[in-house]
């Protein structure tokens, strides 16, 4: 009796357990998914296999903001994302320099296989990955890139 009790609950959690994912385009042209819409984009709903489209609610009706010039409060949203976003940039060029460094200090560089155990990369497989790491940060450090 209690088995069939707790497979009853499990079935009925399960079913509150789905939830409604919505997908948008954020202002750099990503392609974003989330659980709630930011306020002010065009989101729909996707519907996942085993998912109820009757119980999705609708996505926010509210209309998409409108840019005011001399607004201090968007410009301040403006000069936070791009505080966040160097701040961001900063981290990941930091952390490519590492990983080049450590690869060009190293003298035997090695990877991990499935099994756990260290595999010692060949002088060709070093110097692709030493390219690698320089084109990273190259990439994370040049200045052009937003």
């Amino acid at each position: 009796m209690k088995r069939v009790l707790l497979c009853a609950v499990l079935l009925a959690w399960s079913g509150m357990a789905s939830a409604v994912v919505y997908k948008w385009i954020d202002a750099q042209g990503k392609l974003q998914y989330g659980d709630t819409p930011p306020d002010g984009v065009q989101a729909e709903v996707v519907y996942l296999p085993g998912s109820h489209a009757a119980a999705a609610p609708a996505p926010s009706s509210k209309p998409p903001l409108t840019v005011q010039a001399g607004n201090p409060k968007i410009a301040q949203d403006k000069e936070a994302i791009a505080q966040d976003v160097g701040a961001t940039k900063q981290k990941e060029c930091a952390e490519a320099q590492s990983a080049y460094q450590k690869l060009i200090e190293g003298r035997r560089i090695y990877k991990t296989d499935d099994n756990g155990q260290r595999v010692y990369l060949s002088s060709q497989e070093i110097d692709a990955q030493r390219l690698s790491a320089k084109q990273a940060v190259d990439d994370a450090c040049s200045a052009d890139t937003p």
